[in-house]
């Protein structure tokens, strides 16, 4: 089977992912692949019987699908199907896999406690069948759950520890990745000589692997340092690379997010036209691919754009629409995020009242995914009233 350069990528991807993938041939994990992205297509197994007759990788690289573009009540019901199929088909390392999936919807749902729940009985698991490969997949995708709970100092352990099972398992691939993760805990903390050097190391790796869609997400990660630094025009030629990558392998996601980055550049330059041109091919591109998440994001943007604008009947438009695929999907980390910006709009426009709503719904949220850097910035801005 003679494998297309775009449908590479993906295999490189998917190996890096689910690490049980590594040692197949390429051309059976792209079928595996081509079948998973028709059966997307037609929709999720439309009952038990048929995900009966799937084996549990099958199921459970179905379910990681599902996560990616957001349907997130379908992957959970898919990834829980394949758990069982793993316990009886008595295959611990497909245990693992659905445990770690399962904490990643739990990631991107913003259930942070129970993500790392669910991660700590998978790496338990891993550890008693000495998978040392799946081992680093997990360490590293802990760091990104205290990464995103502003816990910096254990993300940056974690995702170290992490680099001990790649190196010793030569999983270059994971390493390009986990370089990539490792500089964004950096920029997070405004480390950017320390981010710009983790990013470079991953995309040294991703460049000799021929890892384009990694090579174009280090590109704009890059990017987006050099932006914060004020170095505009080399963030913007870093966002052009991305482009170029993206479009040329055909990653429609990655690209909308450059699209996004350089949405966010216009936007610093109050070239609002620009970036709203920018930020709206981002929505495109997440509407066609179903990306909910993403398109939710891009509400997010364009609501900012149009709030600096002055226009806030618009600004509120957008937030809402972004609040609508947040609730619908269970993003409760993303949702406090807007009702936490909306709080913002509100006091800017001395509606004190709508403001104090917004701020509470903000900070219970942050509360009950155990955001609790975000929380006391919710409860600073109430007090603030």
């Amino acid at each position: 089977m003679a494998i297309a350069p775009e449908l590479q990528q993906i295999v490189a991807q998917a190996k890096q992912q689910m690490p049980q993938l590594a040692d197949l041939p390429d051309e059976v994990v792209a079928q595996m692949i081509l079948q998973a992205m028709q059966e997307q297509r037609e929709g999720p197994p439309a009952s038990g019987e048929e995900l009966e007759r799937m084996s549990a990788r099958d199921i459970l690289y179905s379910g990681q699908e599902l996560i990616k573009v957001g349907r997130w009540d379908e992957a959970e019901q898919v990834l829980l199907k394949g758990a069982e199929k793993a316990e009886k088909e008595n295959n611990a390392e497909m245990q693992c896999s659905a445990l770690s999936l399962l904490a990643r919807l739990c990631l991107q749902r913003g259930d942070f406690p129970q993500a790392m729940t669910l991660y700590q009985q998978a790496l338990a698991l891993t550890e008693r069948i000495g998978d040392q490969r799946l081992m680093g997949v997990i360490y590293d995708e802990m760091g990104t759950t205290y990464r995103m709970q502003g816990g910096y100092p254990q993300a940056i352990e974690y995702y170290k520890k992490s680099f001990e099972f790649m190196e010793q398992q030569g999983d270059k691939q994971g390493l390009a990745v986990g370089y990539g993760n490792l500089g964004t805990v950096y920029a997070q903390q405004g480390n950017y000589d320390e981010a710009i050097q983790a990013y470079k190391k991953g995309l040294e790796y991703s460049i000799r692997l021929g890892m384009g869609q990694w090579s174009a997400i280090a590109y704009s990660n890059l990017g987006n340092v050099y932006q914060e630094q004020g170095q505009y025009d080399l963030a913007v030629e870093l966002y052009q690379k991305s482009l170029e990558i993206t479009l040329r392998i055909g990653d429609q996601q990655q690209t909308a997010n450059t699209y996004g980055s350089l949405g966010a550049v216009h936007h610093e330059f109050e070239n609002y036209k620009q970036a709203i041109q920018m930020y709206q091919k981002a929505v495109e591109i997440g509407e066609r691919i179903g990306d909910e998440p993403g398109v939710a994001r891009r509400y997010g943007n364009l609501a900012t754009v149009y709030a600096d604008m002055g226009d806030v009947g618009q600004a509120l438009a957008y937030y809402n629409q972004a609040l609508k695929i947040l609730e619908r999907i269970g993003d409760q980390h993303g949702a406090a995020i807007f009702y936490f910006n909306l709080g913002n709009l509100y006091r800017d426009q001395g509606d004190m009242e709508q403001a104090r709503t917004h701020y509470e719904k903000a900070k219970a949220l942050f509360e009950m995914v155990g955001d609790a850097r975000q929380a006391q910035r919710a409860a600073q801005a109430l007090r603030g009233l």
